[in-house]
């Protein structure tokens, strides 16, 4: 596909305006605590929403920096009373909490270092058990319709097949050749009998217990997929693509431990769910190929077998499932929606759609209670620190159950609105503008953050949460932000995630230029004060921007790829590149280079600094090598941060703080504030003043 390169010089001839403001947050608070780094560490994080099946408990689990971890501990909540308690140890990594039928017990996981824990407790009396102990991996659990015993999906930790070879001492990890499936297993709770194997010849993913225990439904992967998927059968003019990791709906009998599949298609079925009868399951069909931005939808097949039918269409296609209403009539889903997120419900009948959370802010997570009754939910936004909350289905009336980041109400925020401008061609696109917490006079500095996937989305989340890219602090040192949903993006429906299809760096840049001269026309952007910072993907589109205009005054390229040829044998999704761009590397190895950042690193100035786990498999370490080592041959003014012990997801607080604190340092660098003076990081060498060239 032919290279598109944009120059700013040409974006004068479009009359690009911004269309609109969503819903803007409330103005900073006058005299209100300002932000730093370490504050950022401190607000709590919500994982694994759990509710009982009458409603009327919650469990989840709150993470916060604490010392050199990321630590997370279980909270059980009253829905009635709306008061949560931590219930697990402080010095345990708690995760996966699941309720009994009865609402009575609570068995969760503790993650040691080599060793993983399976613990039964019944909260109001604050005694734990130790089930199991060992090394295996539980991937999902949840109890028998009798409480008396726990289905496990779970591998023993695998060993690497000829990692030792005879006559030699050395142990060597062969890669794909590891032993071993995920199994399911049936734990019963009374006496000492180990874990019965229920289904041991197929991969068995998130699974659901029918209402009378007597079958579980569970995703499935073809027994003879080799471990990096394979391609579809040849077809004239190539092969067609396939994912890697498409799945399968099977139906297993506890009792004889026999399995039928349930909905094998080429698309990939996830999430089963049964109805309350049991007559019926839900699932979610995501067409294929790809996986990662296809189009997706709700499907219903009887449990019995037969031919699925398929609701209605989501407006985003692609829901996550809940579960299914008290009556059976709908079933409940959670999608995003542009900058924000619902949940909706869907009539078995193939009705339309109908929205069901009624508020204005982010539903970030949820979870629907066994009998259909309740749902369980973390609302957040821009200016509101996430709690969960609980609500009835039928009549959405959110009830706090945490108050873990209450200490973050007395803290000021800037005011974030969102904005729409019209690209080249016309097409409408959305983003969030972040104003300074105190403007000064003119047109502020601007930082653009770049979101990841490329089929994820900026979304209202609290600007005060921790982040790679210190956005709270941003905004006290008098900068501006803009978070563009640039095309690629979730939110805005499949044919919106699909317009980047081998067209990285063509409509979504123009889409990111198009809205900086919008924010630039309307004075909420100095043009002579721009930086740019993304991750991933995001530090993708950063590194293909500086390749193609000087605009930017500095760059954060994190964990971004930079070269399209080498990333896409070397990634630990071996179809993400092929499928996107329509080939393996070999076979379109001058469409990959052609939208590659590292081939334009000659015209790049910006000064750059890059951030990268060293032991990332998403995205490689030596994708920012190479560019980095390119930037700064070139003489050009750069920065590589290799972060120990990190894969694609930097953990360790203190690799976050300084992950943050770097990035703040090299902006007030380059894009100076005028409410922030540049300093420099300890242990860093001074960096060279920049001469006009850029470098």
């Amino acid at each position: 596909m032919p290279r598109r390169v944009f120059s700013p010089f040409l974006w004068g001839l479009f009359a690009v305006a911004l269309l609109g403001v969503f819903r803007p947050c409330e103005d900073a608070v006058a005299g209100a605590r300002a932000f730093t780094i370490d504050d950022m560490l401190r607000v709590a994080m919500f994982d694994e929403l759990c509710i009982a099946s009458d409603g009327s408990r919650l469990a989840f689990t709150v993470t916060r920096a604490e010392g050199g971890d990321l630590r997370s501990r279980i909270y059980v909540g009253d829905a009635a009373k709306g008061v949560a308690h931590v219930v697990t140890p402080e010095d345990a990594q708690c995760e996966k909490p699941r309720f009994s039928p009865d609402g009575a017990r609570l068995a969760y996981l503790v993650q040691g270092d080599e060793d993983t824990d399976l613990m039964l407790t019944r909260p109001d009396a604050g005694h734990a058990k130790r089930l199991l102990h060992g090394r295996f991996d539980i991937a999902d659990m949840a109890f028998s319709r009798d409480g008396k015993a726990l289905f496990l999906s779970m591998a023993a930790q695998a060993k690497t097949a000829n990692s030792r070879l005879d006559g030699c001492d050395a142990e060597v990890e062969v890669l794909d050749t590891f032993e071993g499936n995920t199994g399911l297993y049936l734990l019963p709770l009374t006496g000492h009998a180990a874990p019965r194997l229920v289904v041991g010849d197929r991969e068995v993913g998130g699974f659901a217990v029918s209402p009378d225990g007597r079958r579980v439904a569970y995703e499935t992967m073809p027994p003879d997929t080799p471990p990096r998927g394979r391609r579809g059968a040849a077809v004239p003019g190539g092969a067609v693509g396939r994912d890697a990791a498409q799945s399968d709906i099977a139906l297993v009998d506890v009792a004889t431990g026999k399995s039928v599949l349930l909905a094998a298609s080429d698309d990939s079925e996830t999430t089963p769910c049964f109805s309350p009868d049991g007559a019926t399951v839900a699932y979610v069909a995501t067409q294929a190929p790809g996986f990662y931005y296809s189009a997706a939808r709700v499907m219903l097949v009887p449990a019995a077998g037969g031919a699925p039918h398929a609701l209605a269409q989501t407006p985003n296609a692609r829901p996550e499932l809940l579960g299914f209403s008290a009556s059976g009539d709908a079933v409940y889903v959670r999608e995003a929606s542009g900058t924000g997120a619902v949940i909706l419900s869907l009539p078995v009948n193939g009705g339309p759609p109908r929205p069901v959370s009624d508020t204005p802010h982010v539903v970030s997570q949820a979870t629907l209670a066994a009998s259909g009754k309740a749902l369980a939910f973390v609302l957040t936004d821009s200016d509101l620190p996430p709690e969960v909350y609980v609500s009835p289905v039928g009549r959405f009336a959110p009830r706090a159950v945490s108050e873990v980041n209450k200490a973050f109400r007395d803290f000021r925020l800037a005011r974030t609105e969102v904005v729409r401008w019209r690209a080249p061609d016309g097409v409408e696109i959305e983003g969030l503008y972040t104003h300074p917490v105190e403007p000064g006079e003119g047109p502020p500095p601007l930082l653009v953050e770049l979101h990841g996937g490329p089929a994820v989305a900026a979304d209202r989340q609290y600007l005060g949460a921790l982040n790679y890219y210190p956005l709270a602090v941003f905004g006290e040192r008098g900068y501006a932000l803009f978070q563009p949903n640039v095309r690629g993006s979730d939110g805005y429906g499949a044919q919106f995630r699909k317009a980047s299809l081998g067209d990285w760096g063509g409509k979504d840049f123009a889409d990111l230029q198009s809205g900086l001269d919008a924010l630039i026309a309307r004075k909420l952007a100095d043009p002579e004060r721009l930086g740019v910072m993304g991750w991933s993907y995001g530090g993708y589109l950063t590194a293909w921007a500086i390749g193609h205009t000087d605009r930017f005054k500095a760059a954060s390229v994190g964990a971004g790829i930079t070269n399209l040829v080498s990333q896409s044998g070397s990634m630990d999704l071996p179809d993400f590149i092929p499928l996107y761009f329509g080939g393996e590397a070999y076979e379109r190895f001058d469409a990959l280079f052609d939208h590659s950042p590292l081939k334009y690193a000659a015209a790049i100035k910006t000064p750059t600094l890059f951030q990268h786990g060293v032991a990332d498999e998403r995205v490689p370490f030596t994708q920012s090598l190479e560019l980095y080592t390119a930037l700064s041959r070139l003489g050009v003014t750069t920065r590589l941060a290799a972060y120990p012990r990190s894969g694609h997801d930097v953990t360790e607080p203190a690799l976050i703080r300084d992950l943050m604190t770097r990035n703040l340092d090299w902006f007030t660098r380059f894009v100076p504030s005028g409410q922030a003076a540049a300093g420099k990081l300890a242990g860093d060498a001074p960096l060279p003043a920049r001469n006009p060239s850029g470098s």
